[in-house]
């Protein structure tokens, strides 16, 4: 079968469809994916391994320098408050983007037999619609269905019988943002108004994965059938193979178990930005002297000034990396979380917005993790201390342990592969 795929965002919420993207060429399917990440990163290489059809859609009038990204990351961080956030990423992330996401939709669902979709790309899901072509939804985080059994996201847990007030209150604060864009373009399109976008706009009514482990997550019983918590999207065995930047084996062998430092997407290619990071985590290194590794993404690693005990890295496998160091630090996005546990190792989180303060929660509720951090105004003073807690708490790392073991025996690739196949595949 034609399955196309469309995903928008970070590296972290792409990461899923390139795994699942390979997955279902495995499965014998033909597969095109359409990806627009927010700083134009080259996925091809990935495409080509996994023999998938890849296709970037960026808007070519759009040339962002890397000052003004910095100007507009520094905003974001600054404000905290995770809607306003969320229209600030709508407003320069995706807005720009939107006609070109559409158009590439449109000819996405014309050559496809089904399409799968991330959670926040309304366009597809209008293309599918007037196309009349079967589509599943992707969320990558599981606190934005409503529930009676589950705390709303950026509420406090008040009690179960706050937790309907608590929906109302967030839901009509997201449609306050999405619905005006979404009925936009539904209006244009000749389609009825949507009038919620949790349970609408970002859920298929007939397949919406949740690509979460369910060590982490236990669907309530009153949500749909076609929620289905199919488990953390990696790629599949045998078709991941990234080798360790020259010099990572020998270090980690030389010495006790480094800390591993990743801000991940959350880390904008500014080296200003990135010398203030990287500072920062340095101080930590010196106050609990110990060995670190840095994920720093700059080419010439040399222009950041570090302890002689700390090896830099662009990037590097962290399936490989992870289960040799002591703690992760990192944004707390959906990926670098599910890594980090699925190593079985114990993490802090330094949350820089939206669903991150959510995994940081998620991962203490686990015991997994020590206090979770906040980007803004980030106090290398009680990063150290968290960090501390966790490297002074051996029951984290068993924790972590276990859950990373239970993970490993998972396959939500194919679990994600199999609802496919029998919930949209199979009624064409």
């Amino acid at each position: 079968m034609k399955i196309g795929l469309q995903a928008w965002g970070s590296e972290g919420d792409i990461q899923p469809f390139t795994a699942l993207a390979a997955g279902l060429v495995q499965a014998g399917h033909d597969v095109t994916l359409l990806v627009t990440d927010n700083v134009g990163r080259d996925y091809s290489g990935l495409a080509r391994r996994y023999g998938y059809k890849l296709i970037a859609v960026k808007n070519p009038d759009i040339h962002t320098t890397s000052e003004e990204i910095e100007s507009v990351w520094r905003s974001m961080i600054e404000i905290g408050n995770p809607i306003k956030q969320a229209e600030m990423v709508l407003q320069y992330g995706f807005d720009p983007e939107m006609e070109n996401m559409y158009s590439a939709a449109k000819t996405l669902c014309s050559n496809s037999d089904v399409v799968i979709g991330h959670f926040f790309v309304y366009p597809l899901r209008v293309a599918a619609e007037i196309a009349n072509v079967p589509m599943a939804t992707v969320n990558i985080v599981h606190n934005c269905i409503p529930s009676a059994y589950i705390t709303p996201p950026g509420m406090p847990d008040l009690g179960k019988w706050f937790y309907p007030i608590g929906w109302k209150i967030v839901g009509k604060m997201i449609n306050s943002i999405f619905l005006p864009r979404i009925n936009a373009l539904r209006k244009r399109e000749g389609l009825p108004n949507c009038t919620d976008v949790m349970t609408q706009a970002w859920m298929s009514e007939r397949l919406n994965l949740l690509a979460v482990s369910p060590k982490i997550c236990s669907a309530p019983k009153d949500w749909g059938n076609n929620n289905i918590v199919c488990g953390f999207l990696n790629p599949p065995a045998g078709l991941s193979s990234e080798e360790l930047p020259e010099g990572l084996e020998d270090y980690l062998n030389s010495g006790e178990r480094p800390l591993y430092f990743t801000f991940g997407s959350m880390l904008i290619h500014n080296v200003d930005y990135i010398r203030e990071t990287a500072s920062i985590w340095n101080d930590v290194v010196k106050r609990l002297q110990c060995r670190a590794i840095f994920q720093l993404p700059w080419e010439d690693l040399s222009v950041f000034e570090t302890e002689a005990n700390v090896f830099k890295v662009s990037r590097s496998p962290y399936k490989t990396v992870f289960p040799r160091c002591s703690v992760v630090i990192h944004h707390g996005g959906a990926g670098t979380t599910q890594s980090s546990l699925l190593s079985g190792c114990p993490s802090v989180i330094v949350a820089h917005m939206s669903d991150q303060f959510f995994w940081g929660s998620e991962l203490e509720r686990l015991g997994v993790a020590g206090s979770t951090q906040k980007r803004k105004g980030l106090s290398f003073v009680k990063l150290a201390k968290s960090i501390s807690t966790v490297l002074s708490t051996p029951e984290m790392a068993k924790r972590a342990t276990m859950i990373g073991s239970a993970m490993s025996q998972e396959n939500g690739v194919g679990s994600a592969i199999r609802e496919i196949e029998k919930r949209l595949l199979s009624k064409i």
